[in-house]
């Protein structure tokens, strides 16, 4: 039989490297946030939700389409903030919406009937002389009992 190595590498096997690099990235980033917020005006910086950098572009993230629109506005003085903290070069500020994740399912609570009106249709049914009429309350009947003993 042979012998299949396994390729799978688990994170603690790392030496560090890795995570240390995503530290510093997020480091980067928060460094950036904390610099871009404190060049605009405190109403607007309580708006702008992250930063990430990408090459010499960096992309500001907000809630919604208004505040977007306002913080337009700053853009080049957003600008002038990254590029004074030495924290690299930057050309580009792209300012994106984050929408609100809508998690929020609207649960259809069904509705069965109680057990009296179940009885109640099950009765309507065998005392029924049109037979279609007859078979669709007995397996309406039969459904509602079903599902009212779960």
């Amino acid at each position: 039989m042979a012998y299949r190595k396994n390729c799978f590498k688990s994170a603690l096997a790392y030496e560090g490297k890795i995570l240390s690099a995503y530290k510093y990235q997020i480091d980067l980033h928060n460094r950036l946030l904390r610099i871009i917020k404190s060049a605009l005006p405190e109403h607007l910086s309580s708006r702008v939700l992250s930063c990430v950098v990408s090459g010499k572009k960096a992309s500001l993230y907000t809630d919604s389409a208004i505040w977007s629109s306002q913080l337009r506005f700053y853009h080049q003085s957003i600008l002038q903030a990254l590029q004074a903290s030495n924290q690299g070069i930057f050309e580009s500020l792209q300012i994106k919406i984050i929408p609100k994740s809508v998690t929020s399912e609207k649960i259809i609570e069904k509705i069965i009937p109680s057990k009296e009106n179940i009885d109640f249709i099950l009765n309507l049914a065998e005392n029924q002389s049109d037979l279609k009429l007859k078979n669709a309350l007995v397996k309406l009947g039969e459904s509602f009992k079903k599902k009212s003993d779960h």
